[in-house]
């Protein structure tokens, strides 16, 4: 399959700090691509660079085979872009600011009207075409953005954090609109997000943390190899201590949670053998299986990251 970006060894420093070291990946054609990474992980400087708003300090970046450093032009009638923080005119009304950005196009008159009651229809904003954009909804806004970057129909749409600050139904429907852009018009998707529920859906996941990438794969490839299982015992009353007393003495690691004990990692034959051996202790347990968001969280600290940053 041809790939729509490449990235070789793409390095960015600010006075001297490296916010991107070295990365490289390729994006196929066609495909939902998924940027995961904690605020200030490098997402943002990676995407500006892809469509280029920013330059590189070394390394090479492709669009569609074009280089972003040599061709910028002719990149940026190929893309889309939606941000995280919203760029259309508060003051201007909705078909006033989708009519300038067309005209940077060279789409104008029958073809602009053309082109705007469709994606009106499509977008679902043709009932406030001629209110200023700045009295809209945080998802109306998000939904004539959209509009914005795909105006010119882009062989590429990059998507910068785009459901930021929308509530769960806003961003339900915009990604609706996003799944409907990749599998009916065959658009290739660039996301970049912290949101994990975000990233399932897509063909291929490529996590960064602290500027470097530390692991790629599908969300189910993600789920196995770095997600842990989660184990909790609950004792019978006053039995705490003689259920720990049999985990330590079958080299089980475990901690306390108030009345309960974890232990993480913990396979099924494990399991099975805990059962029988705790059996006079032991007054119930739960079992939950490791997820996406447990593989990420494990990613970010074995790299030495905050999740909270």
């Amino acid at each position: 399959m041809e790939n729509m970006i490449e990235v070789k060894n793409l390095t960015k420093k600010y006075n001297g700090k490296t916010v991107v070291d070295k990365i490289s990946f390729t994006v196929s054609k066609g495909s939902l691509f998924t940027f995961l990474g904690t605020n200030g992980a490098g997402k943002s400087t990676t995407i500006n660079i892809i469509c280029t708003v920013l330059k590189s300090t070394t390394g090479e970046v492709y669009v569609d085979g074009l280089n972003v450093a040599q061709d910028k032009q002719t990149i940026r009638e190929k893309i889309g872009i939606v941000y995280q923080q919203n760029v259309l005119d508060d003051l201007l009304t909705v078909k006033e600011n989708l009519l300038f950005r067309a005209s940077l196009y060279g789409i104008t008159g029958e073809s602009f009207q053309k082109k705007l009651t469709q994606l009106a229809d499509y977008l679902d904003f043709k009932n406030y075409l001629n209110q200023r954009f700045g009295t809209l909804s945080g998802g109306q806004k998000r939904r004539v953005e959209i509009a914005r970057a795909i105006f010119h129909q882009p062989q590429l749409l990059l998507l910068d954090e785009p459901t930021t600050g929308l509530d769960p139904e806003s961003r339900q429907r915009v990604w609706e609109i996003i799944w409907d852009l990749k599998q009916r018009l065959g658009m290739t998707v660039f996301l970049t997000t912290h949101y994990l529920d975000e990233a399932r859906n897509s063909d291929l996941i490529e996590v960064i943390d602290q500027g470097k990438i530390i692991a790629k794969g599908t969300a189910n490839e993600l789920q196995t190899q770095y997600s842990s299982d989660r184990f909790y015992l609950y004792a019978k009353k006053g039995k705490i201590s003689e259920l720990e007393s049999v985990l330590a003495k079958e080299k089980f690691d475990f901690t306390k949670e108030g009345e309960k004990l974890k232990l993480v990692g913990t396979s099924l034959k494990e399991v099975h053998t805990i059962l029988q051996k705790a059996e006079t202790s032991l007054d119930s347990f739960e079992f939950f299986k490791g997820d996406l968001d447990d593989a990420f969280l494990n990613l970010i600290k074995q790299n030495g990251g905050n999740i909270y940053d």
